[in-house]
């Protein structure tokens, strides 16, 4: 009999951890709706380390946190206008940008503020920051660039005229990128003239270069990368309807939000736009950006609320074959049982987004192992538990038509 009691027992648990393991738990994200703000835009957000971070957005938003976004504490400049822009160089300097023709700059974490006159056109956006060093950095202001040479303490106009409202980037004094509704440009000559790369209606509101060779500009519903410095371009399609920000902290690993049907979006790509992974959805908001300061510590921003992750570059699996296997398959790890680590394989038939999750005797998911779009073949994970305690736990491997639990024992 007890053979026959225990094999119920584990078939109870197996259900338990199916039933358990719903969509949504491809999620990494944890939401933080915060007092005091409600639902103003925090259209930018950056952390300078992995305790300080600023965002600041409409009604004359500004918080900064101190413990890694634990505890947001609200910071008055004495405006009540947009708050557009932000960057700050280390913990005590930084510069804010506001649509008051107005720069605010502290050099003192915020504590204390001076302005700078810049031009800007009444009514609309004020400013995008690319600061080289803590003297020179350039600013867009709508149809205007600046730039400083004196850690903005007074901006000289280096171009007007131009379609740019949004996203610049400077690389030296001469090279730089910058976007507005419709058009994406580069210059070579310190913002004095700017030559048109992208036009149209799917270049709208963010990109990212990670040099002065490769890049992303996002629009409706689309990525394009460039590898040649805006020569060429791929075309990509993407889960967010609407992006207004886009990361990548390599040539692989990025991130794009936005808003899609109303909803809050986050998305990442591990292949380097290539293909896009929903992470999250937050109903009936807006992601606005994004900050990352290592592979796996991100924030997002958006109506009120910051996201944010300490998971959000899930570790990749081993493909130790592409040969397109019969069926999907979990297999039993080993060795089993283990002390602290043991080896998982699973078979892939289809190309699909695939999860790899590790619960308690509870239920409790403990760890995430895989998270992430595979294509067929053969895998497998070298799973350290280093950090458990002995006892039994079971894993579920989760694709679109798939799913499967086994238990595994881990003495220490």
């Amino acid at each position: 009999m007890k053979p026959k009691i225990f094999t119920s027992i584990f078939i109870f648990f197996s259900l338990f951890l199916l039933l358990l393991n719903t969509a949504n738990s491809q999620s990494v994200w944890t939401t933080q709706y915060l007092s005091g703000v409600n639902e103003s835009q925090l259209r930018k957000i950056q952390f300078i380390n992995q305790l300080t971070g600023w965002a600041c957005g409409s009604n004359g938003t500004l918080i900064k946190t101190t413990n890694g976004g634990e505890n947001w504490t609200l910071v008055s400049l004495g405006t009540n206008n947009y708050l557009t822009s932000l960057y700050f160089l280390d913990q005590n300097t930084g510069w804010v940008g506001a649509d008051d023709s107005f720069i605010r700059k502290t050099t003192n974490g915020g504590l204390s503020w001076y302005s700078a006159p810049v031009q800007v056109e009444t009514g609309l956006w004020s400013a995008e920051f690319s600061f080289l060093n803590s003297q020179t950095g350039y600013v867009m202001c709508c149809t205007r660039a600046s730039k400083t040479t004196d850690g903005g303490l007074s901006w000289d106009l280096v171009s007007t005229g131009l379609p740019m409202y949004g996203p610049v980037k400077f690389f030296d004094e001469q090279s730089g990128y910058a976007m507005g509704t419709g058009y994406f440009g580069k210059t070579s000559n310190g913002g004095a003239s700017w030559t048109q790369i992208l036009s149209g209606t799917n270049v709208s509101q963010a990109f990212y270069f990670l040099d002065q060779q490769t890049g992303w500009v996002a629009g409706s519903n689309t990525i394009r990368k460039t590898t040649d410095a805006g020569d060429t371009w791929a075309f990509i399609n993407i889960p967010v309807q609407t992006p207004y920000g886009l990361k990548f902290l390599d040539q692989n690993l990025g991130w794009c939000v936005g808003v899609s049907n109303g909803n809050g979006v986050i998305s990442r790509t591990i292949d380097g736009g290539l293909n896009w992974v929903t992470q999250k959805t937050e109903p009936n908001n807006n992601y606005w950006d994004i900050s990352f300061i290592n592979h796996s510590t991100g924030w997002v921003s958006g109506n009120g609320i910051i996201s944010s992750t300490e998971n959000g570059n899930i570790t990749t699996v081993t493909q130790i074959s592409s040969q397109v296997p019969e069926k999907y398959s979990l297999k039993q790890n080993y060795p089993n049982p283990f002390n602290p680590s043991t080896i998982i394989n699973f078979d892939i038939k289809n190309s699909t987004f695939a999860s790899l999750v590790i619960y308690d005797m509870n239920g409790r998911e403990v760890k995430t192992l895989v998270n992430q779009n595979l294509s067929a073949g053969s895998y497998n994970y070298d799973f350290n538990a280093g950090e458990l305690t002995t006892g039994v736990y079971f894993y579920t491997l989760t694709t679109s038509d798939f799913k499967e639990t086994k238990k595994m024992m881990l003495v220490k």
